[in-house]
């Protein structure tokens, strides 16, 4: 007996040795492969310099080995300098980690579009650096990039009723309740508060159901003159639960890369939260439209107003800056609307 304990006890010490011999076996079999200074390569699938308006667009490049490495190779990536900002205008690897056993590598430098009003912008990056990179040697490649602003040729407008309305005390979210307003572009020459659809010019994209919501004009299709947006109460279904409340819409207006303002609705044109909509049984009696604001296009300039033809602000740029609207008092003109005040 004390024969079997002993023999077991051998086979187990010996089983031990094996495993613990081969925890120790750290990649054995590369142990004859000996570290080099590969030469890295870069090459850009663009232009080293690049000169373009702002958009969003991501820019690639590959670090490649002459020779495998038994270690990563990590490759800088440095922001010499520019006026542009990172995080906003642009973003970059800042490194470039080739892993041991293979030959390359990706990079990526991306640039963003925004709708800011800018002066042109630029930023140099260098890839890869004359020393710290170990295992690999390289010729740093630096880059340029200059960004010029972008400016639309049309007017995005964001018009917002989301309003909170009151039923006993508790509040309703009023479009999830029935609440819905489109709004409609008409020339100022041809409109009738009291008949608006008269003049309709067709321009349905603010017209879904959604809020806020959103309509594109465009010059182009619009041609030089006087426009008024005004809003037609489509539904509003609960309308018997809340209480009197006024629900102005707030009108943002953005060309990109130019200016952007925000416009209340006048509470004089503005919806009750009381009134039913056209879509409803019976409206008869009650004010189903207003005017939001006015706008101006002349050549390529827009002219935001608000609906007494006061002007707010327009889409030429003067150095980067807005220019200052006149004083009220000098913009109080005849707008052409008969409005039923």
């Amino acid at each position: 007996m004390k024969n079997k304990f002993l023999k077991l006890s051998l086979i187990f010490s010996v089983f031990a040795l094996i495993v613990s011999c081969d925890d120790d076996n750290d990649y054995a079999g590369e142990s004859t492969q000996q570290a080099t200074d590969g030469n890295a390569t870069i090459t850009l699938a663009f232009d080293a310099t690049q000169s373009f308006v702002e958009k969003n667009e991501v820019y690639t490049y590959t670090v490649t080995l002459s020779e495998p490495q038994i270690a990563d190779v990590k490759i800088p990536i440095t922001l010499v300098g520019g006026t542009a900002t990172e995080h906003s205008d642009f973003d970059f690897d800042h490194e470039v980690k080739i892993s041991r056993n293979t030959m390359s590598a990706e990079g990526t430098i991306s640039v963003y579009a925004d709708t800011d009003p800018e002066d042109t912008e630029n930023f140099t990056l260098q890839i890869g650096s004359s020393e710290g990179i170990a295992n690999a040697s390289v010729s740093p490649q630096t880059v340029n990039f200059t960004i010029e602003n972008f400016v639309s040729d049309v007017l995005d407008i964001s018009f917002d009723f989301c309003a909170t309305v009151i039923n006993e005390g508790d509040e309703y979210d009023w479009p999830t309740y029935g609440g819905d307003i489109d709004v409609l572009v008409s020339s100022v020459a041809d409109f009738d508060i009291n008949d608006p659809w008269a003049s309709d010019l067709g321009y349905y994209g603010a017209a879904t159901g959604d809020c806020p919501e959103l309509l594109t004009l465009d010059k182009a299709d619009l041609g030089d003159g006087d426009y008024v947006l005004w809003h037609d109460l489509y539904a509003n279904g609960n309308s018997v639960f809340w209480e009197s409340q006024l629900v102005p819409i707030v009108a943002t207006f953005t060309q990109a890369g130019l200016f952007q303002v925000t416009v209340v609705q006048d509470d004089s044109q503005a919806q009750n939260a009381q009134d039913p909509g056209a879509a409803d049984d019976d409206y008869a009696g009650t004010r189903v439209n207003g005017v939001v604001a006015l706008l101006t296009i002349a050549g390529d300039v827009y002219t935001v107003k608000d609906f007494e033809g006061n002007e707010i602000k327009s889409g030429k740029i003067v150095d980067f800056k807005m220019r200052t609207p006149r004083p009220a008092e000098l913009n109080k003109v005849n707008s052409g609307l008969r409005l039923n005040k």
